[in-house]
């Protein structure tokens, strides 16, 4: 049965959670020869990632994909992508075959195609999510229960968020597959999601969890 841990960090946010994330890695891939791992987008994460490229991992043993993107180009600022590409990817010398991104170049409903199809033939399950919760409590860019629960492993939603352009996002059931879920959140406003979400508020948050642990990284 999957089990649930909530760290409340005052000080020493990034250090702890990079650390967190560095271990359960290693630990992953002690286990087995390489690992699937999704990363969230938005701010929180980017000085994790920046931190975490740091780190003497194997990564030619670590295969990424993105939980969500803003249907943007590829070269804007507003790009999941491109904005974890700067500080993770290029910096840790990723390899560019375990970089797994959507192809916003082409339309929205073949874009969501490929990057299934790309999921697919990598792997069946996710050993690590790293995600961010918005203010309002989605998740990924599940801003709505029905977004959350198309079939597939990938859906596109309209305009939505901040800032309000299409997405294209993995479903509640690829998220789910993740063995591990961290969540990573900051500020009071996420924090009162939070709350409400261990009174099983259905916001999309709580209905993602790690098949073995979910663990909740709080800071302020």
């Amino acid at each position: 049965m999957e089990k649930t841990v909530i760290y409340l960090l005052e000080d020493g946010y990034v250090d702890f959670v990079v650390e967190k994330i560095r271990t359960k890695m290693e630990k992953l891939l002690e286990e087995k020869d390489k690992i699937f791992v999704i990363l969230a987008g938005g701010k929180t994460p980017l000085p994790v990632y920046e931190k975490l490229a740091e780190q003497k991992l194997p990564w030619d043993r670590i295969h990424f994909f993105l939980s969500d993107e803003r249907y943007v180009p590829l070269d804007s600022d507003q790009s999941n992508f491109r904005n974890i590409n700067e500080v993770l990817f290029s910096r840790a010398k990723i390899p560019s075959s375990n970089v797994h991104y959507v192809d916003t170049s082409l339309p929205v409903e073949k874009a969501c195609e490929k990057y299934e199809r790309g999921i697919r033939s990598a792997t069946d399950q996710f050993d690590l999510a790293i995600l961010g919760m918005g203010p309002d409590g989605h998740v990924a860019s599940i801003f709505d229960l029905e977004t959350g629960n198309k079939d597939g492993l990938v859906t596109f939603t309209d305009p939505s968020g901040d800032p309000k352009v299409p997405r294209v996002t993995l479903t509640f059931r690829a998220l789910n597959t993740s063995r591990y879920v961290f969540f990573l959140i900051r500020g009071k406003e996420k924090i009162n999601r939070l709350a409400e979400i261990l009174k099983e508020e259905p916001l999309p948050a709580y209905f993602v969890r790690g098949k073995e642990k979910t663990v909740w990284l709080v800071g302020k």
